[in-house]
């Protein structure tokens, strides 16, 4: 037997100057099918290492390569044994190793089982199995592999559970199978099963719960349960990582939350990627320097490439008429989202799922000594948990998964439908700001309260009457003066009293006044905090820095300092004061800047904050706010506002487009459309004019605009360096002539959800709503014929009764 390793060791030596041979890409076409599929056994049983072809290896492959070196004697023993045993039994003897065939399914244990589901149970390893009793679907926990897989990628997948620890200066990867001396015991309940893991090397002890759903599976680990008895410390924890997964010639994708949502879909062949998705639910926290920076010194930082962000809890997948949404129903605020495409550590599977993250990392500097590694000493606190909910037949996609979790925000988080400004389109006005001169610094009046009612009365001759207005800058220094506070009035926009007669200037025209009100991040000049007790805290005690960052370079510009803000304090000494100040203005609401995009933590040792505990803050404050009669709003929409907010300003309409992604999906606007209002980003700010109005129509999107009443040029020398077109006077026939077009469809489709989405030709996309309603939108640049139906080049249709 040992002859025959040798030679195909052999042959695999012959052919490693083929690029194909050991890429993701897959096998090239030989003339014997045997052949390649020797070749390919050879290549997975041989530890050929990346640093052979030249490529770094992975944090994933560098443990399989240690894990071949300590398993090799054993695993060579093994598989001769198998294809002996297999050879005894009748299987081909021309080739034994080509017939070895999958290894079968090993949870067959019934643990459960209610008026749709089944669970089972491997008792081995703990993994599990669900099966539909109507449809005899089924939906693996550990993925069914072929016999030639390597034994320890083999326990890498059917393991429940992935931990990562660290005992202090870096993180290492293990699982629950990977030392012959874990130990599982499982509890049986009455809707499923409590598997408790003892790692005695590591001296970790953790216990899952599972739970058997109506529509799927519920994963618990009780915060109680964990326990660490030696010097290793939890860093994170992933259950289920495998669950159904898919092959690449399998029908279907992988979905994950990237800005408004993205595909990866199954392929056989693909480019070698070295890493997967990896990315924090509601983004990274901002307060650690290393997660948001490529190039880190002592007072430099360059940030990262820009990127979104996820906004939703969730992710899955669907393979065939098979998949799932995964829900993160507690843990949220500090977990992360994982995706994997095939062939990283050798696996030819794509997979998704969702990692708890217990303790976070981060460098810091003390004197001259350089970076050092720093991890948090005490473990982020709460039970972590996920829902699996099962989608099969037409359900199982993405507009699917989207449409269970709208009922999950329904049925489970109380989400009812806003209709209050669901068609207006978004205005918002900018006020005064500080422009540095020679000596000192000017007030700019870009917009005064009396120059906001002429800007209404020229929208209203344009026929756009259906607006909502926010103000930004009405404080007394302005766009980026004394906030948090935000009184008293500037009076060079006017005062107070010409802010009140605005606010009954525009109700009397039925359009809603917000204020925008920033209580989350203050400029260093700020008179309006002390930095030292108001200001949040990073893992060196330092006070946490919020740079801008130069356009070119992409360097932390240190002229333009910011600093994130404690909100008990801050909530308690201004929001709560304020609320009242605007209602007696006569503001509709207020639109609070930074609470629904960006979430913090405080590692103050004087006042530790949670992100849960500083977002449960904010939550508190939105619904003290809107029991007073104020509406509220945030920008880009994190879930966690969800159910506390009357609208959503600047939603993702994009992805990231990461190298390994597909396809942009509107799983965001599908959860939300008829349950908050949201508005694309301005037109006036757009890149790319023709596609990103396509985009927001596709989308179901309401236009708004970012203005104001003076020349853009008087913004030279100032810190707003976003806003460079934005006089009024041109843009309010632009938008005229936008939202004319739309504000009928926008009307019809008041109210309406989304039921449908997909690409029905090359960059053409039909959106259907629940009043049979569909929008049909072409990007290509010359017109499109659907089933008798024309769709302009670099346009849209509208058609009733549910289209095509």
């Amino acid at each position: 037997m040992k002859s025959k390793w040798i030679f195909i060791l052999a042959l695999v030596l012959g052919f490693s100057s083929n690029p194909y041979f050991g890429s993701a890409s897959g096998q090239s076409n030989r003339s014997s099918a045997e052949m390649g599929n020797s070749i390919q056994i050879a290549l997975e049983e041989t530890d050929l290492s990346l640093e052979e072809t030249g490529n770094e290896p992975s944090e994933d492959t560098q443990e399989q390569e240690a894990d071949q070196a300590e398993e090799s004697a054993k695993n060579e023993e093994e598989q001769e044994v198998a294809a002996e045993e297999e050879v005894s039994e009748g299987t081909d003897t021309a080739n034994p190793i080509l017939s070895l065939g999958p290894y079968p399914i090993t949870a067959t244990k019934k643990v459960t089982e209610n008026d749709k589901l089944e669970l089972f149970i491997d008792e081995k390893n703990g993994n599990i199995r669900l099966v539909d009793k109507l449809t005899k679907k089924e939906w693996l926990g550990a993925p069914q592999v072929d016999r030639t897989t390597m034994p320890n990628n083999k326990k890498y997948m059917d393991s429940p559970l992935h931990i990562k620890y660290t005992e202090g200066t870096d993180t290492v990867q293990t699982h629950t199978l990977k030392e012959k001396e874990n130990e599982l015991s499982i509890e049986y309940t009455e809707l499923g099963a409590r598997l408790s893991f003892l790692l005695p090397i590591e001296k970790l002890e953790i216990t899952m719960e599972y739970k058997l759903l109506s529509n799927g599976l519920e994963v618990l680990i009780p915060e109680e349960s964990i326990k660490e008895t030696g010097t290793a410390r939890i860093v994170s924890l992933e259950p289920l990582p495998f669950f159904n997964a898919a092959a690449g010639e399998e029908k279907g994708a992988i979905f994950i939350p990237d800005g408004s949502g993205a595909l990866i879909h199954y392929k056989k062949e693909h480019p070698m990627f070295y890493s997967g998705y990896s990315e924090y639910v509601y983004g990274a926290d901002p307060i650690y320097v290393s997660a948001e920076h490529t190039n880190i010194e002592a007072n430099f930082r360059k940030a990262n490439p820009p990127k979104e962000k996820i906004a939703m809890p969730v992710f899955g997948n669907y393979r065939g008429d098979v998949g799932f949404l995964g829900i993160v129903t507690e843990g949220d605020y500090d977990a992360k989202i994982n995706a994997t495409p095939s062939g990283i550590r050798n696996i030819p599977l794509y997979r998704v799922s969702s990692e708890f993250v217990y303790r976070k990392n981060d460098v810091i500097f003390i004197g001259s000594s350089g970076q050092i590694p720093f991890y948090q000493g005490e473990r982020i606190p709460g039970e972590r948990r996920a829902q699996f909910i099962l989608l099969q037949g037409d359900e199982a996609d993405y507009v699917g998964m989207a449409k269970a979790y709208r009922e999950y925000l329904t049925t489970s988080k109380g989400v009812t439908p806003i209709t209050e400004n669901a068609s207006s389109m978004s205005i918002r006005l900018v006020g005064g700001i500080m422009r540095d001169e020679i000596i000192g610094s000017t007030f700019i009046e870009m917009t005064t309260f009396r120059e906001a009612q002429e800007i209404i009365d020229r929208f209203a001759e344009e026929g756009m009457t259906n607006i909502r207005i926010t103000l930004e800058g009405y404080g007394k220094n302005g766009l980026y003066g004394d906030q948090p506070k935000h009184f008293p009035i500037s009076k060079k926009l006017g005062g107070e009293k010409e802010l009140r007669e605005l606010a009954a200037y525009a109700k009397d025209r039925g359009i809603s006044l917000y204020v925008e009100a920033n209580y989350a991040r203050a400029y260093e000049d700020s008179s309006g905090i002390r930095k030292s007790r108001d200001g949040i805290r990073g893992m060196d005690r330092e006070l946490a820095v919020s740079s801008e960052y130069e356009v070119s370079s992409g360097w932390n510009d240190d002229s333009e300092v910011f600093y994130w803000l404690k909100p008990d304090r801050i909530i308690e000494k201004f929001v709560s004061k304020e609320q009242e100040k605007f209602k007696k203005i006569g503001a509709s609401g207020i639109q609070f800047s930074y609470w629904g995009e960006t979430l913090m933590s405080d590692l103050d040792p004087k006042s530790i904050s949670t992100r849960q505990s500083i977002a449960e803050k904010w939550i508190k404050a939105m619904d003290t706010v809107r029991s007073s009669d104020l509406k509220s709003g945030v920008s880009y929409g994190n879930a966690y506002t969800y159910g506390h907010i009357d609208t959503i300003d600047n939603v993702p309409l994009d992805s990231s487009h990461f190298i390994y992604t597909d396809e942009t999906v509107p799983f965001y606007q599908i959860v939300l459309r008829g349950l908050i209002p949201y508005s694309a980003s301005p037109t006036n700010l757009r890149d790319d004019a023709i596609n990103e109005k396509l985009r927001m129509i596709e989308y179901g999107a309401l236009p708004s605009m970012r203005l104001t009443f003076q020349p853009t040029n008087l913004l030279q020398r100032t810190m707003e360096d976003e806003l460079w077109s934005s006089e009024y006077t041109y843009w309010s026939s632009v938008a005229a002539e936008e939202f004319g077009q739309l504000q009928e469809l926008y009307k019809q489709l008041e109210g309406a959800v989304i039921e449908d989405h997909k690409q029905i030709e090359s960059e053409v996309y039909v959106t259907t709503y629940s009043n049979d309603i569909s929008v049909y939108v072409n990007y290509r640049t010359e017109a499109a014929v659907i089933e008798g139906l024309t769709v302009p080049a670099l346009g849209y249709i509208v058609q009733e009764g549910g289209g095509a």
